[in-house]
This record gives C-alpha cells, sequence and structure tokens, in this order.
C-alpha cells in the first residue's frame, strides 16, 4: 500500500523501502568475478534506479560515474525506465552537486534532484532523480541518500578490486621480468622478454628497448601491438625525439603527443603526415651513473600516462638496466676467455709449428748452400725453400692475429692492409690495394670469408704466378661485398676461364670457391697465357654463422 505525505506526494510504505534495501544490499556485497567488473557494476546501478523509480513515483532515474577506470569524464552508467531519453544533456543540478559534493534539487522542466556519490575527499558520481511536480520531503532526501552511498561503495570497491588485480598481474609480470634476467645472458632474449611484457601491462602500441655502446646507439628489441607496423612510428627504429630528450637530460619524459610538444621538435617530418603513434614514455637507462641505453613505450596520440602505469615502467626499467649489465658483464668474461684461449694457441704455434718451419728453413738453406746451381734438384729445393718462407709468414701472421697486440688491431682495414704489407715485404712483389665502402658494415662471417679469400689468392700469386706486380681491389655495398685480386704473372695454361676444380694442384682455389659458394656466393677466375689471371668473389655482406 502506498502512503501520502502532508503534501500529497506519494511514498512508499516501510515494508517496499526494507525490501529494496535488502535486494541492493545483496548485489553490493557479491564477490566480483574476475572480469566482471564493469557488469557487476551496471548491475548495482540499474537496481539502484530502479528501486528509487519505484519507491519515489518519479518520472525518471539516472546514474552517471566520473572515476577514471569507467574511461570517461562522466558517463551514464544506468537509467530507469530503460528508454528513458538516452540523448537528454546533463543538467545544471547535476553539474552544481558534482562540483559543490552535495545535493542539489532544482527545477529544469521537471523538478530534478542531484545527490553526488562520495568516497572521502573522491566524487565518483551523481545520482539524477526527476519528478514532474510536486517537492522533495525529507524522506525522498534520505532515501535517495542511500541509495547513492550503496552505489558509492559498490563503484569504490570496484576500484579497489580492479587495482589490486592490476598489481597482482604487474607483480607477477614484474617478477617473470626479473626471472628471465638472472637466468639469462642474451641481452636480444632479454629485450624481447622486457617490451613483450611492458605492451601487455600499459597496453600500449609500440615498446623498445635500445642500447648504447660507446656513441652508437642499437635498437636490441621492439614489440607491436597487433595493427601496428613500423611505419606508425615518426622515426621507424631509429631513436626518436622523445628518447633522445630522455637521455639528453637524463630523466624520465612523458608526453602525450610530441608533435605538439615545444621541446620536442621533428623537423624530417612534413606537416601533413600522419603519425599514430604520438604518445611517448622514454627513460634512460644506467649503471653506475653512466647511460647505457633508454626504454620507451608510444600509444595513440593524447594519451596520458597514468602515475601508476609510470611507476611499472620505472620499475620494468630497473630490470632492462639490470639486463643489459648483465649481458656486458657476461660478454666481457666471455672475451676474457677468448683472449687467454687465442694467446694460449698463439704461444703453441709459436712453440710448435713456428720453430718447425724455422727449423726445416734451417736445413733447406743448408742443402741450397752444398748444392751446385747446374744440379738438377736445385730448382725443386728452391721451390720447397720459398713454400717454407710462405708457410713461415702466415704462421707469423696468425701468430700476430691471435696475440693480445694483434686483438688490439684498430680496425678490419688494417687487418687487410697488413696482410699486403706482409704479403709485399715476403716476395717482393708490388701489390696495389683499393678499399671502397665500409668494412666496418661486414658481419664476422663475412669478414672471415673476405680474409680468408684475400689470403688464398695472394698465396697462389706467390707460388704459382711468378708475377711483377699484382692488384686487390676490394668493395663493400649494396648488399654485396666483392674481393678482385689479378696479377702480370704467367697466366693459365689452358687460357680462357677455367673451372677452379679442374685446375691440378691448386688447393686454394678450389678451397676459395667452397668457401664463397658456400655462403651463396659466386667465384670466377680468368687468365691467359702470359697475360696474369684474375681471381674474382662476390658474396653477401651479411652472413651469420650457420
Amino acid at each position: 500500500m502506498t502512503s501520502h505525505t502532508a503534501n500529497g506526494e506519494m511514498t512508499a510504505p516501510p515494508g517496499a523501502i526494507e525490501k529494496e534495501l535488502a535486494d541492493l544490499l545483496r548485489l553490493v556485497t557479491r564477490p566480483f568475478g574476475d572480469g566482471a567488473v564493469g557488469r557487476h557494476l551496471q548491475e548495482v546501478a540499474q537496481c539502484v534506479v530502479d528501486s528509487l523509480c519505484r519507491l519515489l513515483r518519479v518520472s525518471s532515474c539516472r546514474l552517471h560515474v566520473v572515476d577514471a577506470f569507467m574511461g570517461a569524464a562522466l558517463q551514464r552508467l544506468a537509467s530507469s525506465p530503460l528508454g528513458e531519453n538516452p540523448e537528454r544533456a546533463v543538467g545544471d543540478a547535476v553539474t552544481r552537486s558534482l562540483r559543490e559534493r552535495r545535493i542539489v534539487s532544482a527545477p529544469e522542466g521537471e523538478l530534478v534532484l542531484a545527490v553526488p556519490l562520495l568516497s572521502g575527499d573522491r566524487t565518483l558520481g551523481v545520482l539524477e532523480v526527476r519528478r514532474e511536480h510536486g517537492s522533495w520531503t525529507p524522506q525522498d532526501m534520505r532515501l535517495a541518500q542511500l541509495f547513492a552511498d550503496g552505489m558509492a561503495v559498490t563503484l569504490e570497491m570496484a576500484r579497489l578490486a580492479t587495482e589490486s588485480r592490476q598489481r597482482r598481474r604487474t607483480a607477477e609480470a614484474l617478477a617473470l621480468m626479473a626471472h628471465a634476467t638472472s637466468r639469462s645472458f642474451d641481452v636480444s632474449t632479454l629485450g624481447r622478454e622486457i617490451v613483450d611484457t611492458l605492451l601487455l601491462l600499459l597496453g600500449c602500441a609500440r615498446a623498445t628497448l635500445f642500447e648504447l655502446i660507446g656513441s652508437r646507439v642499437r635498437l636490441v628489441a621492439v614489440a607491436r601491438a597487433h595493427g601496428v607496423e613500423s611505419q606508425d612510428d615518426v622515426d621507424g627504429l631509429e631513436l626518436g625525439p622523445v628518447e633522445s630528450q630522455a637521455l639528453r637530460d637524463r630523466h624520465l619524459v612523458a608526453t602525450s603527443d610530441f608533435l605538439a610538444s615545444p621541446g620536442l621538435p621533428v623537423t624530417d617530418r612534413e606537416p601533413t603526415t600522419e603519425v599514430p603513434i604520438r604518445a611517448v614514455l622514454a627513460i634512460p637507462l644506467f649503471h653506475e651513473d653512466a647511460p647505457i641505453g633508454v626504454l620507451s613505450i608510444g600509444d595513440r596520440a593524447r594519451r596520458v600516462f597514468e602515475r601508476e602505469e609510470i611507476e611499472v615502467f620505472r620499475a620494468a626499467a630497473d630490470h632492462a638496466a639490470v639486463a643489459l649489465e648483465h649481458a656486458r658483464l657476461h660478454a666481457q668474461a666471455a672475451e676474457a676467455v677468448r683472449v687467454r684461449e687465442r694467446v694460449r694457441i698463439a704461444n703453441e704455434l709459436h712453440d710448435t709449428l713456428g720453430q718447425l718451419a724455422f727449423s726445416v728453413g734451417l736445413k733447406l738453406d743448408w742443402c741450397l748452400h752444398r748444392t751446385l746451381a747446374t744440379s738438377s734438384v736445385r730448382p725443386k729445393l728452391e721451390e720447397i725453400r720459398h713454400d717454407t718462407g710462405l708457410m713461415m709468414a702466415q704462421i707469423r701472421q696468425l701468430i700476430g692475429h691471435l696475440s693480445p697486440e694483434g686483438l688490439a688491431e684498430a680496425t678490419f682495414s688494417n687487418r687487410l692492409e697488413r696482410i699486403v704489407r706482409d704479403f709485399r715485404e715476403l716476395t717482393g712483389t708490388s701489390v696495389d690495394l683499393t678499399l671502397a665502402g665500409d668494412p666496418a658494415a661486414l658481419t664476422p662471417v663475412a669478414a672471415d670469408v673476405l680474409q680468408k679469400t684475400l689470403q688464398e689468392a695472394l698465396v697462389n700469386i706467390a707460388k704459382h704466378a711468378r708475377a711483377q706486380g699484382a692488384c686487390v681491389r676490394i668493395e663493400i655495398g649494396d648488399g654485396w661485398t666483392s674481393v678482385e685480386v689479378s696479377d702480370d704473372g704467367v697466366g693459365l695454361s689452358a687460357g680462357g676461364t677455367e673451372v677452379v676444380g679442374a685446375l691440378p694442384g691448386h688447393f686454394g682455389l678450389r678451397q676459395m670457391r667452397e668457401r664463397i659458394e658456400g655462403v651463396g656466393g659466386r667465384l670466377e677466375i680468368v687468365g691467359r697465357p702470359g697475360a696474369g689471371v684474375s681471381i674474382r668473389g662476390t658474396f653477401p655482406l651479411h652472413l651469420d654463422r650457420q
């Protein structure tokens, strides 16, 4: 039965109020299911507006939320009746209630009652009730406040539950990241683990990790969300303006749109160029106050990174700095082991093969000194003595490369020049070296193929060509490397272009062919009687060890 006030307004009997409040309480105290926070909020909100419509006999009731996790400044969560004008704008009473944090009653065509949803010093939303005529009694206001408080409790519980789950997921992800950092020393593997975790935790479009090696910056790892391409980023895989500023200023830099930030100019972009990834968060990585890298995430324009997201990002940066430093220490330890092993091998070469070759050379000199110039064996002894000299030179060269002095050799270019210089001094043959391109662009495997091909070609000239002069030309670029060695010696007996495998006694040439063709390259040998020989090998610039 419905009762009436002194003013003639209809109010619900106490039993109906108690039942509606009991129904609301059961919903409010129900546990949040995993991933069902939003649905639970909507159920409670709909219960609130439906109950008030029944109890207060009003024309409509709406509930708006302003909490950040709902994704909008003011969003309608529920309304009753369900078909109630969805396009109606928020009135002045609601705005004042939010601003002044108190119940506001005002006529706006209908009589409006706005009740704020409060939790401590935070305003979570507002309850809006409309009545076609009459006034609001103290009992009406107390009832609306009771239901508003129930909704505020639910919103606060939802926020705490969401934050708790986010913290748990973050802690689990960071623990996995820390575990990966402790069990692996490969910087690429660690970098991939870090950027993938950031992409998952922060829901961003792109995450990158760069490493500083001297004055050079190297991309360690990049992760992109589904549908995000490299062209969506302003600088692709290069260090962007936000990352550069973070390194320069030595602190975290955050921007919701770096193209609109006056301190972050981008001069190599047309003004009309669309750059989807513009919100960037970047932080430099340090070890003992020295910068060793930079970590960044990027997302669509206008995203403002929350305080909690920045804290997660900082924690990931700490792991990234540890990972980079561990990888460096591991690489230094591995290099120290490699140097010790090379020194050991160099000593073995010097004490065994080097001494043996020297002894053979002395014995050959003794034989030549006692052999007549007209003897039929003298040419063969001289040839053996010549080959022994070449062998001794190559042993000395290997010892030089393996020794600490050889390891400290400045560049690969210097190594190539040293090979040519050693050949010139040993044989007395004039050699011109031309180097086009940057040898630093070669991978270790490609450099090894180039060096051994050059050595084999020069040894071939010393053994067979009887040349007065030779030319070496090395070209590096456009994805390919070529080495061409020509001489003015006796040439090839058959003339023309000969198949390497058909040349008797040319074991070095066969080795060159197998080595170059084994990495997808091509070897050509061209020569004519009395016109010298030209050996040209071409192979890919970037080779990985198989």
